[in-house]
Parts: structure tokens; sequence; C-alpha cells
């Protein structure tokens, strides 16, 4: 077992949460290193869109411009193609003018951003391990965190372990953090090629029959698909012509030329399939010694698409928090939990209610997505849930998150 110096902080997870963060604490003057289990980053079909208000945080974290060299692509409106709506009742939303000196949501490759955060933590100071394996981590006053690479077995004793392993919680499972997890539907995704009809910097989601459809352009012709359905039809994109069935479910009467643009378009990825899982800590998500972030620390409904805004959030807070005192108990992190606790809660609530509005299926559904289109039309506070995939959680109105809300909402009379 090789015991090298020990490190003021050792990030487990190379992903968007743990690879900000150790670019935001090598450039703090900390001594860091990245474990990532991959040898080399790939697409693993993870989210690739990041809210404005989690632009806002990437430029505090100082890692925007590993977005715009990865291949980032603004997205600047967002149309809803639904069976409950007619072709004279779509209309294009203005992505860009929610949070002034932003712009629109920013599309793209997960992997590749992931590798250029990681070669600047690298560059200032990080130490990079890949193809990390076997990590344990065993809590306490000086942490311990044991891995295997080809190269031998290694073991640290840092100050501190941020656990960043996303939504497989690693970390968080080895520490004893437990989560109360829910799942509404399923949900799958992949990457695409050769779309030339799609409009390049529209974003597009919407209901028909048994599926829930989301398109995110990335820019000349690329565009990660999107899939949600119900939890009875979670083998329908397994197995062999899982790809084809998977493609040919976006040929919908709702879509302009009814999705030939989609279905044209050629399999540039992987194609994967998951329980969409909202999981809340049971408990602060930390414990001695650790600190989780990014998904490992819970996350709401994917359907919601702030999981990367979030991650970027808890980085950034953790990190400030580090570099600001040389206290790191339990307690110090007091304000990053009592932050989460909100931004989850309300998330989760937001969550809810689009898997709700647009994530069931049949007659009775259908009615219901246009009795709530006809109240939103006539009172734009109705439209409240939807500001959480633009602005920041605390910035979105608090009527927004009450059960009185959801019940007007989803009463049988508009």
């Amino acid at each position: 077992m090789t015991r090298p110096e020990p490190p003021d902080v050792v990030i487990v997870g190379g992903g968007i949460a743990g690879a900000s963060a150790a670019c935001k604490l090598t450039a703090g003057g900390l001594s860091v290193v990245l474990l990532e289990k991959q040898d080399a980053y790939q697409d693993l079909v993870r989210g690739e869109w990041l809210a404005p208000w989690g632009i806002r945080e990437a430029q505090r974290l100082g890692v925007y411009d590993c977005f715009s060299a990865g291949g980032a692509w603004e997205i600047r409106e967002w149309m809803t193609w639904d069976e409950a709506v007619t072709d004279d009742e779509v209309e294009a939303v203005d992505m860009t003018r929610f949070i002034p000196g932003v712009g629109g949501p920013m599309s793209f490759p997960h992997h590749a951003v992931c590798a250029l955060m990681a070669e600047q933590a690298a560059a200032a100071g990080a130490r990079l391990v890949m193809n990390a394996s076997k990590i344990v981590v065993v809590p306490g006053e000086r942490p311990v965190v044991t891995y295997r690479t080809p190269e031998g077995a290694f073991e640290l004793r840092p100050r501190l372990v941020l656990g960043a392993t996303g939504r497989g919680c690693t970390v968080g499972r080895q520490v004893g953090i437990t989560m109360r997890n829910s799942m509404h539907h399923w949900g799958g995704g992949m990457m695409v090629e050769d779309m030339a009809g799609w409009p390049p910097d529209v974003q597009a989601m919407g209901t028909e029959g048994d599926v829930m459809f989301m398109v995110f352009p990335q820019g000349y012709g690329r565009a990660r698909l999107y899939l949600n359905f119900p939890t009875a039809n979670k083998h329908r994109y397994r197995g062999p012509g899982g790809v084809e069935r998977f493609m040919a479910a976006f040929e919908l009467e709702c879509l302009p030329d009814r999705g030939k643009a989609v279905t044209e378009a050629t399999p540039a990825g992987p194609l994967s399939v998951w329980p969409s899982v909202s999981s809340v800590p049971e408990g602060p998500p930390l414990t001695e010694g650790v600190v989780l972030i990014g998904d490992e620390a819970g996350n709401a409904d994917t359907v919601l698409g702030t999981g990367l805004s979030c991650a970027m959030r808890d980085s950034r807070t953790v990190c400030d928090i580090l570099l600001a005192s040389s206290d790191w108990s339990p307690a110090a992190f007091a304000p990053y939990v009592q932050e989460r606790d909100f931004r989850l809660e309300r998330l989760d609530f937001g969550a809810s209610i689009i898997s709700r509005l647009h994530v069931e299926f049949g007659p009775a559904a259908v009615e219901r997505r246009r009795r709530v289109r006809r109240l939103m039309a006539r009172n734009f506070a109705a439209q409240v849930t939807g500001l959480l995939n633009m602005v920041a959680p605390e910035d979105v109105p608090e009527f927004g998150f009450s059960e009185f809300f959801a019940e007007r909402l989803f009463r049988e009379t508009a």
C-alpha cells in the first residue's frame, strides 16, 4: 500500500461537481487529489443542460471557459409541442431574458467539459488520478481513502473528503448517509447527429401517447434526445432493436413534419435508460471528515433538468467555506446544509409538478394539461414553477411551493 503525502482534500468523482471543486480549491491554494473511475472521459449519457443560474455558478467557480471550450451551445428558445396544444397555440419562449448578462441555458457534451475541468485543475496543481477503482472512504477526524490503479494500491489521509460520485452515491453509502427515494417514471437518453432539419437554437418538450420527449440541440446537427415514459414500459427500449424503437418514438403528430428531423438523425452515442428517482437525504449530507456534493448529496427528479446547476451551486458553496476558514468541522458546513435543504425541497416540489403534468398519460392526463394551459393563459402566476429551469430556487416566488398552489393548479376545473 503506497501512502503519498496527505493532501488537504480528496475529491471522489471527477464529474461536473467534483472537477469544478478541484479547480476552485487548487486556485485557492489547497492541495487536492481528484479521483475518477474512468480511464478517460467518455459519453455515459448524463445531464448536459445548464440553466442560466447554473451558468452564473460556473462563472463564480472560475470554470465557465471549460464549457465554452468544450463545445457548449446556447439555447435561445423553448418550444412546447404537445398533443394538448393546437398548432396556433404553439409559441416560443425567449430563454435569454431571465438573468441579465447570462443569456440562455447551455447544452454541451458532458464528458468533454469534465475533461477540460480536470485538465484545468491539474494545471493549477491538483493531482488527477484516472482509472481509480475500489475506492473506499472511512470517515473520521482524519478520514482515510484507499483506492487502486494499474500501478497498485494507495492510501490517502486528507483533512476532508468530498463525495461527488453522482446518483450511484458510492461515498454516501460507505459513510452511512441514507436517502429517501421515490420514483415516478423511467427515462432514457441518447446523442444523435446529422439532425439538419431541427432549428439549432430551439429546445423542445412535449407529451404524446405514452412518451414525454425532450430535444436539446448541441450545435452543428448534434442533439441529446430524452424520453420519459411509464414504469410499465421500462423494458421497451432495452435489448436488440432498442435504439431503433427509441428513435421511432419521436415520430409524433405534435412535432413539425411528424418528427422527421429527429427520426432521420444518426445515433452517435450509447442509449441509456434509468428509473427517474428523486433522492432526499434523511439527514445532513455530511459526516465527520466527509461532505457530499452534487447528485450524491440528493437530487430532484431528472425531468426538471436542474441537476448540473445544483452541482455547481454545491461545489461553489462548499469551496467557499473551505477557503474561508481553517474550521472544517461538520458544524462549519451548517450554511451549506441549510441552503441545500431549502433548495432541494423547492426543486423536488417543482419536479413533482412537472412529472404529474407532463409525464402522466391517457385521456385524463391530456385534459389536465389542457385545463392547466387555460389557467396559465388567464393567470401568469400559475406559470411560476417553470421559473425553476431558469432562475435560482430562492428567486422563485414562495407561493409556487405550497400545497394550495398545487391543488389550484390540478383541480378538476380551470
